[in-house]
């Protein structure tokens, strides 16, 4: 591993089952799996359905929408891309279909986060290849 490699922002992983969510991303849209059984909304992608059992859902368009969840803030020691951001702010949004991501907030500093504010996704190209979702202040 080169030290650019190390210093570099981390890349999710995109694999057969989070690739929907990865593809939709790059074309500025939050979809998430439905259960095709129950109708349950569930992130992080799964391959059943923990309210049914169900085997069987449908990537889903949703509204963007969400509430301020809980953050908390990294501090060092953290990987080098990080380390030069630090505190880095980690953010769990609740989604209006009732999924909860973790995600980043963007334009607001962390002394401004309030518990159950209102917000909705965006997109922040990394690479070539991925899209993140982050979310600012509706």
């Amino acid at each position: 591993m080169t030290q650019d490699m190390i210093a570099s922002r981390p890349l999710p992983e995109i694999t057969d089952l989070t690739e929907p969510f990865w593809a939709a991303a790059k074309d500025r849209r939050l979809e998430i799996q439905r259960c095709d059984g129950c109708g349950t909304f569930r992130f992080p992608p799964e391959y059943g359905c923990a309210a049914c059992g169900s085997m069987l859902a449908t990537w889903t368009k949703v509204s963007g929408r969400a509430e301020l969840y809980t953050w908390t803030e990294a501090h060092p020691p953290l990987l080098p891309y990080f380390m030069e951001r630090a505190p880095w702010p980690l953010a769990v949004v609740q989604l209006e279909e009732g999924p909860r991501m973790a995600t980043n907030l963007v334009d607001d500093a962390s002394e401004d986060y309030e518990i159950g504010m209102a917000l909705r996704a965006d997109f922040e190209d990394i690479s070539d290849d991925v899209t993140l979702v982050v979310f600012r202040r509706r």
